[in-house]
């Protein structure tokens, strides 16, 4: 089996468009940012989309993963994406 081109995490797996053999896409548990969600995170460049509805999936699926855009309007900023300051909510004392 040829190596996928990119590997898509969403929170809910059903594709069908007849994609399975270029991109491959897998349920994921916990992306740890729910607030941002529904969330969806393609591989291998790591970008991540945020408050994803079922009416964005085409525009994902066309421009990204067959055209190689990223959809800058519904891609996480930075500062959100899992680090320490995460401006988007507070850090919960351990």
């Amino acid at each position: 089996m040829a190596k996928f081109e990119k590997h898509i995490f969403i929170c809910t797996n059903q594709q069908a468009r007849g994609l399975q053999r270029r991109f491959r896409a897998n349920k994921a548990g916990c992306l740890d940012q729910c607030e941002h969600g529904p969330n969806i995170v393609v591989y291998p460049e790591a970008v991540w989309y945020g408050g994803v509805r079922a009416a964005d999936l085409d525009e994902i699926i066309d421009s990204h993963l067959i055209g190689g855009k990223p959809v800058e309007r519904l891609m996480l900023k930075e500062e959100c994406i899992n680090t320490e300051s995460r401006q988007h909510r507070p850090i919960l004392s351990k």
